[in-house]
């Protein structure tokens, strides 16, 4: 019982300073809250809705059964989630270093209001189809580059990584 004791009060002095080092002052979490409020108005909230119509949208030519064009359709919407949280809460702290709080509290109100959550929602189906315009166009590029790239260089390391990835 004298060993639990003596660990706890060890684990407490050791986790107590480096826990009073890592935790953001008042006004930092402040910034830092509203950072993530930012975020989660112009990258999360019902956005999940809009992303998952467009995961049908995208399966709904896919000549999947119906069965398992809904498993699809329900777990690559989980999956975007997830990452989507993680994605948030890894960038907070940019966002606040990035943008002072004033800023933030202005575009929280821009897009707290509806038509701040209008632009928002038609963002996301713009940088939808910009996506879908670009990606015809980046291919041959990045091919015409590429050979440019190995006129130019040696390219038979890149080759040889490219092929031991292959294995």
């Amino acid at each position: 019982m004298r060993i639990i004791v003596i660990l706890a009060v060890l684990l407490t002095a050791w986790a107590g300073p480096a826990l009073a080092q890592t935790a953001p002052d008042a006004a930092r979490q402040s910034h830092l809250d509203l950072a993530g409020r930012y975020l989660e108005l112009t990258q999360g909230g019902d956005l999940m809705k809009q992303m998952r119509r467009q995961i049908e949208e995208g399966y709904g030519d896919s000549g999947l059964p119906v069965d398992q064009r809904a498993w699809m359709v329900d777990n690559m919407t989980e999956m975007f989630a997830n990452v989507l949280e993680t994605t948030i809460l890894e960038v907070q702290d940019d966002v606040a270093d990035s943008f002072t709080v004033q800023e933030l509290e202005a575009a929280i109100a821009f897009y707290e209001s509806p038509v701040g959550r209008s632009v928002v929602r038609k963002q996301v189906d713009m940088n939808s189809e910009i996506q879908e315009v670009m990606m015809p166009l980046l291919v041959p590029r990045m091919t015409d580059l590429m050979e440019k790239f190995c006129l130019r260089f040696d390219c038979t390391a890149l080759g040889a990584a490219a092929a031991k990835e292959d294995d």
